[in-house]
């Protein structure tokens, strides 16, 4: 929590599809409102040569799938442990130059195969569909889980809004706010009771607190002795927080329960996009804070005693 002012320009909250976000104590959303495609096998048969299983689908598109790659991702109870999603078969009892029996498909369009030691696999339509090797599928796939639309940003954005006690209350407004997050990397909350406790009401709506050195939340003040620059009057420059951490903060929130009386202003600036001019305007530059390892260190005394150190790029 701090003490701020915050000049922003009011904007509606930005749209998208709805992925499948779990919200704290709610149901998945995006399923619901989105409905799946649902896909079908026509036909199925081994390539012996390539060591490939070929799945033809009912809209005429065509997969393939590595033999050893399918055994390895066996969904039967003895390979597969369903309630953790997780596999249990070891690598170690999978034969890398494996063949193939037989396959065929079963009546409910799942893909069946038997392999030389009689062991059974089926897989999914579904299943197989979402994991197709295709590169349109696999660059699909990327996007959706790692590379998701961003919007890079300068002086003129308008930072996206949503309501404070709607967003605690309202799966949809929730959904909304994650996703102009995920897409812009900011959202200005309108709203919050100006007391204490808020910024973990919000962040247990979707998630859990990071206990670190400073606590789990704590009050970013004016103090005599300060441990940290924050923690003064003074003006920051332009940073990311806790570099001296091996895995940094993701997502931080901030709450203005009492404005500054003077000063006080709030200065954000999308690493993205600054990142993208560099490389386009100095590759060099660009190149030595993206191969080049900085020492950064941080050491005092707050929620506990401190001393941390670590090694990385500027740029990563």
């Amino acid at each position: 929590m701090m003490a701020c002012r915050l000049p922003v320009q009011a904007a509606g909250p930005l749209r998208f599809s709805l992925p499948s976000v779990q919200l704290r104590g709610q149901q998945t959303l995006g399923s619901a409102s989105t409905p799946l495609a649902r896909h079908a096998v026509r036909h199925a048969w081994a390539l012996s040569e390539e060591r490939l299983v070929e799945v033809e689908w009912e809209d005429g598109g065509h997969s393939q799938y590595p033999f050893t790659w399918l055994r390895d991702n066996c969904q039967c109870p003895k390979c597969f442990l369903a309630s953790a999603e997780a596999r249990t078969l070891l690598l170690s009892d999978v034969d890398i130059n494996i063949g193939i029996d037989a396959v065929e498909v079963t009546d409910d369009s799942k893909v069946s195969i038997v392999w030389p030691d009689k062991h059974t696999s089926v897989f999914d339509a579904e299943w197989l569909k979402k994991r197709c090797f295709s590169a349109a599928a696999r660059q699909a796939l990327q996007e959706d889980l790692f590379l998701n639309e961003r919007y890079y940003w300068d002086s003129k954005l308008r930072v996206p809004t949503a309501d404070f006690e709607e967003v605690l209350r309202d799966d949809k407004a929730a959904l909304d706010w994650l996703l102009a997050l995920r897409r812009v990397g900011i959202v200005y909350l309108k709203g919050a009771p100006t007391e204490r406790g808020q910024v973990a009401r919000l962040a247990e709506r979707i998630g859990y607190l990071r206990l670190t050195f400073y606590g789990h939340t704590w009050q970013v003040q004016d103090k005599h002795m300060a441990n940290n620059v924050a923690y003064t009057s003074e003006m920051l420059n332009v940073h990311t927080d806790y570099p001296a951490l091996h895995f940094a903060p993701g997502v931080q929130f901030l709450h203005c329960i009492m404005q500054a009386a003077e000063g006080g202003e709030s200065q954000v600036v999308d690493g993205f996009h600054m990142a993208e001019q560099l490389q386009r305007e100095d590759p060099e530059a660009f190149r030595m804070l993206t191969s080049l390892r900085v020492d950064y260190t941080d050491k005092g005394t707050d929620y506990c005693d401190f001393n941390l150190q670590s090694k990385t790029f500027t740029i990563k």
